[in-house]
C-alpha cells in the first residue's frame, strides 16, 4: 500500500517509466491509508528521586521519515526487469532524491535509501514491489533557491535587505554563500539583526578572491587555494525562522546566498 496517490516517481534524477513502464500501485481498496507524518523527535530529560517533574534539556529532531511505497507494472515483471529495477532502487551507496509527481509534492524532494523491498505476486506473477524508505532528515526539502545581488565594484558596498526563512524546522537555517571581493576592499561583513546583530565576518582577503562559504557544514573555500580560516571570525551565517534583516558591508563585486528549506509534508 503507498501513501501517495500520484502514479509516478523520480528516484535519482531517473523517471519510473524508463524501467517496464514502472508505476506507483495502491492496493487498499478502502479508501484509507496511513503514512507517517515526519517531524519525529526524541525527548531529552531526566526524572530524579521524589521528583514526579522532569528536568527538561531540549530535543533532538534525530528521527528520520519513513515510508513505503508500492511500484510496479500492468504487465507482469520478469526477473530480467525486476532485476534492473532493484539494482535501480535498492543497495544504493548513499541518500539519493525521490520525488513523486504529485501536486501537493512539486517542489519537495526526499533524499532517501531504500533499504528492503517485498514483492508483490498475482497469481504466481511478479507485478510489483514494496519499497522501504529511510530519509536523511525527519522531513523532505524543497529544492535549493539562490539569491543573487551584483554590484559594481568601484565603491564599498552597504545594503540592507530583508530575507524570509520559510522553512519548517524551527531551528536555525544555515545557508551556503558566496562572493568575491574587488580592487577597493579586502572583506565582507554581514549582520543579521533579528539574530542579535550576529555578525559573519572575512577580512584581509585578496583582491578579486572568490569564497565559499557551506555554512551549514562548515566549510570554507577559497579560488586561491588558501586556507582562509584565519581571515573569519568563525561566526557562521544563520537564519532564524521567519524574517530576517540583513546588512552587507564591504568589497564586493557579487554575493549569493543558497537556501534549503525543510517541508514538513509526511510521505
Amino acid at each position: 500500500m503507498s501513501s501517495f496517490y500520484a502514479r509516478t516517481f523520480m528516484y535519482d534524477g531517473i523517471p519510473c517509466e524508463y524501467y517496464n513502464d514502472l508505476r506507483i500501485l495502491n492496493f487498499d481498496t478502502s479508501g484509507v491509508s496511513d503514512s507517517d507524518g515526519g517531524s519525529g523527535m526524541t525527548i531529552q530529560q531526566k526524572y530524579i528521586y521524589r521528583r514526579s517533574k522532569p528536568f527538561y534539556y531540549g530535543r533532538t529532531q534525530d528521527i528520520s521519515l519513513e515510508f513505503e511505497v508500492t511500484v510496479g507494472s500492468e504487465n507482469n515483471i520478469s526477473s530480467v526487469d525486476r532485476a534492473r529495477i532493484e539494482s535501480w532502487l535498492l543497495g544504493r551507496m548513499e541518500y539519493l532524491p525521490f520525488q513523486v509527481q504529485q501536486d501537493d509534492l512539486q517542489n519537495v524532494v526526499f533524499y532517501t535509501l531504500l533499504t528492503k523491498s517485498t514483492n508483490k505476486y498475482i497469481g504466481n506473477l511478479n507485478y510489483g514491489l514494496t519499497l522501504h524508505a529511510q530519509c536523511n532528515a525527519p522531513w523532505g526539502f524543497e529544492y535549493p533557491k539562490t539569491l543573487t545581488k551584483n554590484y559594481s565594484g568601484s565603491a564599498i558596498v552597504n545594503e540592507i535587505f530583508n530575507f524570509n526563512n520559510t522553512s519548517d524546522d524551527s531551528d536555525y537555517n544555515y545557508p551556503a554563500i558566496s562572493f568575491t571581493t574587488s580592487g577597493v576592499g579586502s572583506g565582507i561583513t554581514i549582520t543579521n539583526l533579528q539574530d542579535s546583530s550576529r555578525q559573519f565576518v572575512f577580512s584581509g582577503i585578496s583582491s578579486l578572491e572568490t569564497m565559499t562559504v557551506d555554512n551549514d557544514r562548515q566549510i570554507i573555500s577559497s579560488s586561491t587555494g588558501l586556507l582562509r580560516l584565519s581571515n573569519f571570525n568563525k561566526k557562521f551565517l544563520r537564519l532564524v525562522p521567519g524574517k530576517n534583516t540583513l546588512t552587507i558591508a564591504g568589497g564586493i563585486t557579487n554575493f549569493s546566498m543558497t537556501t534549503t528549506f525543510a517541508r514538513k509534508v509526511g510521505a
